[in-house]
């Protein structure tokens, strides 16, 4: 099993862009902690720690330390879903899932919690309980993330197989909050279904926004090498050299490596 890659507060998400590339870094990467979120109470030293040993890949010493934080507070749900993750990370998923429930029946409505657990399930193929608690995130009125729950709920809509509510979960996402990674994923399954005139309104949206990235930028230059739009491509081609001149995009247009 992978292991888990966009949990919620007070584990940050980290965000990239595309089916293959969502799934690599949904699944495929370490998390850092933010214990000082809105949303989460502020942890105690010993779970802080847990994090931060978590978030270094020191799995095993983060699970010692959870416990540790069990033993004097058997119900203290973020340990738990520190537990959650770890198990994830560590190959047991049977583990993993009796600590995210046993978070739950303490802290339900917590929207982290049901986040990470959503994504959990969904790596697990278990769609209908993952979409119930990506739903229970977004559900809470204080939650502060949910375009980024939006993204990877579409995420999981289209790995379950079903586009349509993937691209309907992703405009919400875009609604919220300008994401390179939503506009991505939205645009790119617009143009697999050879609709490109909404693709190129969706990456010409966010490329319009700070939001956009090397990536952003690099495929609307790919697209317009291709539709033959000189003016777009040197449009992109001036803020990819003046926002991110150290990028691989940037060296890969400068050989006209456009196939990169």
């Amino acid at each position: 099993m992978r292991s888990l890659c966009a949990p919620s507060k007070p584990l940050h998400r980290c965000w990239i862009w595309g089916w293959c590339l969502a799934l690599a870094a949904l699944f495929g990467c370490a998390v850092p902690v933010n214990p000082a979120a809105n949303s989460t109470p502020t942890l105690s030293p010993r779970l802080a720690l847990a994090f931060a040993y978590f978030q270094n890949g020191q799995y095993r010493v983060a699970l010692d330390e959870s416990r540790k934080v069990l033993e004097t507070q058997p119900n203290e749900p973020q340990a738990l879903g520190l537990q959650g993750l770890i198990y994830a990370r560590l190959n047991e998923p049977a583990l993993a899932e009796r600590s995210f429930l046993r978070a739950e029946q303490v802290a339900a409505q917590d929207a982290d919690l049901a986040h990470n657990h959503g994504l959990f399930l969904c790596e697990q193929n278990q769609f209908p309980a993952s979409f119930e608690r990506f739903g229970r995130a977004v559900q809470q009125p204080l939650y502060a993330d949910k375009s980024k729950t939006f993204w990877v709920w579409g995420v999981c809509a289209q790995k379950s197989g079903d586009e349509t509510t993937a691209q309907s979960l992703w405009v919400q996402s875009l609604a919220l909050k300008p994401s390179a990674e939503a506009a991505l994923a939205l645009a790119q399954s617009y143009q697999q279904q050879m609709r490109s005139v909404r693709a190129n309104e969706v990456l010409n949206t966010i490329n319009s926004t700070p939001a956009a990235t090397p990536e952003t930028l690099w495929l609307g230059i790919q697209w317009a090498r291709k539709n033959a739009d000189e003016v777009a491509l040197k449009r992109y081609a001036v803020q990819l050299q003046k926002r991110f001149p150290t990028s691989s995009q940037w060296d890969a247009f400068q050989r006209e490596a456009y196939d990169d």
